[in-house]
């Protein structure tokens, strides 16, 4: 399971839950699965302002959160991280999901029964 402590409702798919650089980064790790903190920045500069030291917070930022894991390379300029996805795309959404509406039944249990039957009428 990974880790996280806020939920942003009035923000969309990933950024409900993780800032506008992890989701970048995110989206490009599940389709490519794997990748160097380096190809992410040359990925990320075209589109963006971003520092190099950034991006490498980030995604070590992610490794201890659960949704990358990382394995140390010997390449041609030495030792490197090559990250790679530990939490898929399906996996993290049914995790965000489980966990709200397990919070949102703790909290509130009787309404949350009711307008999630009347939610699934309109379906």
């Amino acid at each position: 399971m990974f880790q996280w402590t806020e939920y942003r409702p009035f923000k969309q798919g990933v950024q409900t839950v993780l800032s506008p650089l992890e989701s970048e980064i995110m989206e490009i790790m599940w389709k490519e699965k794997r990748a160097t903190a380096r190809y992410m920045f040359n990925r990320l500069k075209a589109r963006h302002s971003v520092n190099r030291s950034t991006v490498n917070v980030t995604m070590n930022s992610l490794v201890k959160r659960g949704l990358l894991g990382q394995k140390l390379s010997k390449g041609r300029g030495g030792l490197r991280y090559i990250y790679h996805v530990r939490c898929s795309r399906g996996r993290f959404e049914r995790q965000v999901v489980d966990k709200i509406i397990d919070s949102l039944f703790e909290s509130y249990k009787r309404i949350v029964q009711k307008r999630m039957r009347e939610k699934l009428k309109q379906v």
